[in-house]
């Protein structure tokens, strides 16, 4: 069930229940420009190591917190956007440097995952995915999986088989949200 109050001309709210239960909740406020989930190719203004951080300026008006737990570290060394790549998690990116992987001037895809609070930019990752109606799609991965939400186990062996009935380009993986749970592949 969804709820929709829109009385107010200073905000929108929407409910989403199931099963009588709150699930999901949304405020809109048509004065405040949103920007979480948006993916901008932004260029690295400033790197500060102190902090472990660089701030990436994306064309918004603000620049944006990029910390080095989210960047892709194929961008070390990198002269161009590592884009076949991008969702691909790495085991000693721990030890890696924001300085050792970023410099100042270079360009890199970024996707916001926080919006701006007060005088604070909006915080970035460079692992990129997309979010759809039924999937959530993550170029770069090639595995597949299944939203948490969805317990059955033979509905969940019945999603991670789609992937081999799908013609999806290499390099592209997915993870089935529970709105995908009993469509057909033509959807």
């Amino acid at each position: 069930r969804i709820l929709i109050n829109a009385g107010d001309e200073e905000e929108v709210r929407i409910a989403i229940l199931e099963n009588g239960q709150l699930e999901e909740l949304y405020f809109e406020r048509p004065d405040e420009k949103k920007y979480l989930g948006n993916i901008y190719k932004g260029r690295v203004v400033n790197l500060e190591p102190a902090i472990q951080a660089a701030f990436v300026e994306l064309g918004i008006g603000r620049n944006g917190f990029l910390h080095v737990s989210d960047v892709v570290p194929l961008y070390k060394d990198g002269v161009c956007i590592p884009v076949d790549q991008l969702s691909q998690r790495y085991p000693d990116r721990r030890r890696l440097k924001i300085q050792d992987i970023l410099r100042k001037g270079q360009e890199v895809l970024d996707q916001i995952s926080k919006d701006a609070i007060g005088a604070k930019g909006p915080s970035l990752t460079t692992y990129v995915s997309v979010p759809g109606k039924y999937l959530v799609l993550m170029p770069g991965v090639n595995r597949h999986g299944v939203s948490k939400r969805i317990h059955e186990v033979g509905e969940r062996a019945d999603l991670r088989g789609k992937p081999s009935q799908l013609a999806l380009p290499a390099g592209l993986g997915f993870n089935v949200r529970t709105a995908g749970q009993n469509r057909p592949l033509a959807d």
